[in-house]
């Protein structure tokens, strides 16, 4: 049968229900072929459409201050043990020996895991440095120049896609570094603060982006992974009892308001606004858990408290390291679930 002159069936008789034909039409597919290639020759409007590549942020920051001190008593207090403990935290290692892990300790559950890059004596010391050891990375440089009667230390802190406030938060955070170090080479005596009011602060990047990382991170089955939810769904008015692991016991999580992505402008971004409470408290310790971007792809979840001083002064310290070893093997957990290996065992709340 020729298919150019072929026409459609009707009844068995070839008759079309009724409608008497006229001549036959002969079929002609060459004239519609083009019609294959409509998408090439008159593609959809925005189709394909922009697509972002690279959406990064460098930060720095750099504060300076000039001592009465020659660059080698500022070397000293900078690298020594004994004086770190005095003016910053705590030093497990040695800030002066290159590409070795130590630990900047506050001794109130957080700390800063250090690699030291360079250390060239009494000129200039570059370190990275992780926040609870999981935090981003960033460069932290001194430089002392000897100025005649003294030296002036000039602390640059630089780091790629941090936290939106990181400007305020550690950009407000070195003038009182370098004040407590003025203060330590002037009388020899402690500055350091016993402990802050806000934190324990803990963060960690997502190699996802936010949407879908809350949506991983807040489902039932995600809350009950990284988060240890034991009862209760992740709405606000609703409390969340969460297992804390080895022998802490369980806290209660008041779910005071919850922020969808794309919910609350200007910046769209998800957040929850939360309290604790544990029955030794007799008080509750406020909080908040957000995500934001880190860069095109990634993202940053977060965690900080307020307000511990609503607690026992015998238990502020010791229920402070209970919460921040919490939260920091909370962001690991939630680090596997987003990342590119499967969920495996571990880190268990009972290693």
């Amino acid at each position: 049968m020729d298919i150019g002159t072929e026409r459609p069936n009707g009844g068995a008789n070839g008759s079309t229900g009724g409608v008497e034909e006229s001549a036959s039409v002969p079929f002609e597919w060459s004239r519609f072929q083009t019609l294959w290639n409509t998408e090439r020759e008159l593609p959809q409007l925005h189709m394909p459409g922009a697509r972002t590549a690279v959406r990064d942020r460098w930060e720095r920051l750099v504060t300076l201050i000039d001592l009465p001190d020659d660059p080698e008593s500022v070397w000293e207090a900078l690298t020594t043990p004994s004086a770190l403990k005095l003016w910053l935290a705590v030093c497990h290692g040695s800030l002066t020996q290159t590409n070795k892990d130590c630990m900047l300790d506050f001794e109130d559950g957080e700390f800063f895991l250090c690699r030291t890059r360079k250390a060239r004596r009494p000129d200039q010391l570059q370190y990275f440095w992780r926040w609870l050891g999981i935090g981003q990375a960033t460069t932290v440089t001194w430089n002392l120049d000897p100025t005649g009667d003294g030296t002036r230390v000039t602390v640059t802190e630089e780091a790629i896609n941090p936290p939106w406030d990181w400007q305020t938060w550690n950009g407000g955070g070195w003038p009182g570094i370098l004040d407590q170090l003025a203060a330590y080479l002037r009388t020899g005596t402690s500055w350091r603060w016993p402990w802050r009011r806000m934190g324990p602060y803990a963060q960690i990047e997502l190699p996802i982006p936010f949407y879908q990382a809350w949506d991983q991170l807040m489902s039932p089955g995600g809350l009950r992974f990284w988060l240890q939810v034991m009862q209760g769904q992740l709405e606000a008015g609703h409390v969340l009892t969460i297992l804390m692991g080895d022998a802490s016991g369980s806290v209660e999580m008041n779910l005071r308001e919850i922020v969808q992505p794309g919910q609350s402008a200007p910046s769209f971004l998800p957040y929850v606004n939360f309290s604790l409470r544990r029955p030794v408290w007799n008080n509750e310790v406020g909080g908040r858990l957000w995500l934001e971007p880190a860069g095109w792809g990634r993202s940053l979840l977060q965690v900080v408290h307020y307000n511990l001083e609503n607690l026992p002064p015998g238990l502020q310290l010791s229920e402070r390291k209970i919460l921040a070893n919490f939260w920091a093997g909370a962001l690991r957990r939630a680090r596997l679930m987003c990342g590119p290996a499967p969920m495996s065992a571990g880190p268990h709340s009972w290693s």
